[in-house]
């Protein structure tokens, strides 16, 4: 489970820059149309339009919280146990290329990654975020699902080790 929930939330966390750059745009199109009255010409009511961006504005906020909460896990970490994931997950790096970046072993960057996720799950236990309540908080967003469904493909880790 610990892999899982590790694997899961660093895949979300990697993807909010795209994600959030999403929500801007539709909160950008839903403003431009409300001064323009576009949305009433779409039979969309102002109310209709101010939900839909009040919604936006709630998807992006949980985002602003994950990206906050998988900070200060990383806070936590050992430095070299932060650097596995972040070359790992954020720069998507193979374990040969983590080897030799930090000039160590293929076998010692799985087992620092085999700790770094067991580190990083505890710290996320530490901050209140278990499996439970990562799905219940951000696997309802539809963007942050779809980044995290990819793990469902077992080949996802596979695949990219062996690029």
């Amino acid at each position: 489970m610990t892999e899982n929930r590790c694997n899961t939330v660093l895949v979300a966390y990697s993807a909010l820059p795209k994600i959030m750059k999403e929500y801007d745009a539709a909160f950008d199109s839903r403003l431009k149309s409300s001064f323009s009255c576009a949305h009433l010409r779409q039979g969309v009511t102002t109310e209709q339009l101010i939900g839909e961006m009040l919604e936006i504005n709630r998807k992006k906020a949980a985002a602003i919280l994950l990206k906050d909460t998988v900070e200060k896990a990383f806070g936590l970490l050992p430095s070299t146990l932060k650097s596995i994931l972040v070359l790992r997950f954020l720069k998507g790096m193979t374990f040969q290329e983590i080897a030799e970046h930090d000039n160590i072993s293929v076998r010692t960057a799985f087992r620092r990654f085999d700790r770094a996720r067991e580190c990083f799950s505890a710290a996320l236990d530490k901050l209140g975020l278990d499996q439970k309540q990562f799905e219940k908080r951000y696997l309802s967003d539809p963007a942050i699902a779809c980044a995290c469904a990819r793990l469902e493909d077992s080949a996802y880790f596979t695949a990219k080790s062996m690029r």
